[in-house]
């Protein structure tokens, strides 16, 4: 009885912990108890646009679900549907979305999130605002109709991989306060036909503008001295150095990027020397990179524990089993000699008598 009634009781805790966690009223600091609250604001077309709270009284966009239009032009609010001023746009909201030709981003966002405009295949040129700050991992990868890009006056990085594959990208002008262009920012970018070093830019990524092809040419790239990092074929195509194509009086020759040129190769360049390009998706797919989580990795753990344990277990029962079996040779050995000598003893007997 005692046993049914725990039962019941543990079937009652389990029905109301699964309530709560339903209905939002469990523990917020419980890991998968917890929920960020995401609010919605419709514009007159009937798009969607969700939002999550943000430090400072902001807001970041998470997902948007649009109607298409004849223009297909996308404005994204400056503020939610609480006031707070939109300050980000979130991971892969406009991931993968063809249909989307124009966006226009409010001056209150300060940082687009990795994969943001990815895929977006049918956007052809896009005006970031003033106030932006930081563009992430592949925000605009694979934009095949991409041409013109204007950026905001105060950009400090372009993370890696950010403009990949964007062969019709013609017009890009740099800011003067961009400090890092990642590795494979403009990468596979044919369409470029020059670049030019802003005095803030301090580093420079491998692969950075790999295979544009475009800027191949009569000192169609300047560097500068500020430069103290280039990555390795930075400006490299397929099978070609851009050594040629570097203007060398737009830098001293005390400077590392004097010293980044006079180590490149002057004209050739073996296929199998470039590094595989294997850390960005493919243009035009909807492969995603995805970094280890710490869940997998707790997962694996947890698996070789319980393997582990399996395995003890195992030594366990043979031993147990290895240690009954001698035993009952034991028990058999005893049983076998108490018979012998009792016999030993009846045959003794019957001689006496």
């Amino acid at each position: 009885m005692r046993k049914f009634l725990a039962l019941a009781l543990s079937c009652i805790l389990l029905v109301a912990s699964l309530a709560s966690c339903a209905t939002g009223l469990g523990d917020p600091d419980a890991i998968n108890d917890y929920t960020p609250e995401v609010d919605y604001l419709i514009d007159n077309e009937g798009n969607y646009f969700y939002f999550e709270e943000a430090p400072g009284d902001t807001a970041i966009l998470v997902k948007y679900a649009g109607v298409k239009t004849e223009d297909d032009h996308v404005k994204i609010p400056d503020k939610d549907i609480n006031g707070r001023s939109v300050a980000g746009i979130g991971e892969s909201v406009f991931y993968n979305l063809a249909a989307v030709v124009e966006v226009e981003i409010p001056e209150t966002v300060t940082s687009i999130s990795p994969y943001a405009f990815a895929n977006c295949t049918e956007l052809t040129s896009i005006t970031l605002p003033d106030g932006l700050l930081s563009i992430g991992f592949g925000a605009f990868n694979g934009c095949t109709k991409l041409e013109t890009v204007k950026l905001g006056k105060s950009l400090v990085s372009i993370d890696d991989f950010a403009f990949r594959a964007c062969p019709a990208l013609t017009n890009i002008e740099l800011p003067a306060t961009l400090e890092s262009i990642g590795d494979g920012a403009f990468y596979e970018c044919a369409a470029l036909t020059g670049f030019t070093a802003p005095e803030a830019l301090k580093e420079i990524g491998a692969l950075a503008f790999y295979n544009c092809t475009g800027m191949v040419g009569e000192k169609t790239i300047k560097l500068s001295n500020t430069l103290e990092k280039i990555g390795s074929y930075a400006f490299v195509t397929a099978s070609t150095s851009m050594k040629s194509s570097i203007d060398t009086a737009s830098y001293a020759e005390s400077s590392k990027a004097a010293e980044y040129v006079n180590a490149m190769a002057d004209t050739e360049v073996e296929d199998e020397d470039v590094p595989a390009d294997t850390t960005a998706p493919e243009a035009g797919t909807d492969e995603v990179v995805e970094p280890e989580t710490e869940a997998a990795t707790d997962a694996e753990a947890a698996t070789d524990a319980e393997a582990a344990t399996d395995a003890e277990v195992g030594t366990d029962v043979e031993a147990a089993t290895d240690a009954e079996a001698a035993t009952d040779a034991e028990a058999a050995t005893d049983a076998e000699a108490a018979t012998d000598a009792e016999a030993a003893t009846d045959a003794e007997a019957a001689t006496e008598a």
